[in-house]
């Protein structure tokens, strides 16, 4: 197979990602500002047709990243754009209501893992609704909690969950990213790729930002690419 046929590969691997609803694994540790600019391109760009329905559920440490990423990607009204912050230090649920004006409607989840999949599964029942019937991609989701979830419960719950997140996404036509920022090579890497339908790889090189794709049903690896615009 030569360049050109490698290139018509990736993007039809893309392309089948995006028509059936997929999972995304994206590891490799980069700067926080970098990941949060490789998440907002799977979260979809600003002018998208239909605009994207996006979740980001994140740490509470991280929900200005958060945020962030919801205000570059489209609306944030609520039919839009959600937030769910989880921790057991999280934000009152008056705190979220007072930035209401200004940030995506946030869901604050401080008990257990149950409280915070019951959450996820609500808001993306909240997105049909609105949607009456969701375009494949339309629905997006950036999961950024599975670091903390091993480091509070364990590695067992902690794929459970992960195997519900992404069962519920594809049961949308959705596109849903979890971050694990490890080395591609690491044992926990290798113990969660199975869920996903890729693994994207992240790298700093020379003060850009590269990617390298990893699909799990073709034999088929990327070159390392730059991060590109949001879809």
């Amino acid at each position: 197979m030569g360049p050109d046929d490698e290139g018509i590969s990736f993007a039809h691997a893309l392309a089948t990602l995006k028509e059936q609803g997929s999972a995304l694994l994206v590891v490799g540790s980069v700067p926080e500002g970098m990941f949060v600019q490789a998440s907002a391109t799977m979260l979809g760009a600003p002018d998208a047709e239909p605009p994207r329905r996006r979740l980001v559920v994140t740490p509470k440490s991280t929900r200005e990243t958060g945020v962030r990423r919801l205000r570059k990607t489209g609306p944030l009204s609520a039919e839009y754009a959600r937030l769910i912050t989880c921790g057991k230090q999280a934000r009152s649920a008056a705190a979220s209501q007072s930035l209401n004006e200004v940030s995506p409607r946030t869901h604050v989840v401080d008990g257990s893992v149950g409280d915070l999949g019951a959450t996820m599964t609500d808001v993306v029942e909240e997105f049909e609704l609105f949607a009456g019937n969701l375009a494949p991609a339309e629905f997006r989701m950036a999961f950024d909690c599975l670091p903390s979830l091993l480091t509070t419960y364990g590695r067992e719950t902690a794929f459970r969950l992960v195997h519900a997140v992404v069962a519920q996404s594809r049961s949308a036509a959705g596109l849903t990213h979890v971050r694990l920022p490890r080395d591609v090579n690491a044992e926990v890497v290798g113990l969660f790729q199975p869920l996903f339908d890729a693994t994207v790889e992240l790298r700093v090189d020379g003060g850009d930002l590269d990617q390298r794709w990893h699909f799990r049903d073709r034999d088929l690896t990327s070159d390392w690419l730059p991060v590109g615009n949001p879809s």
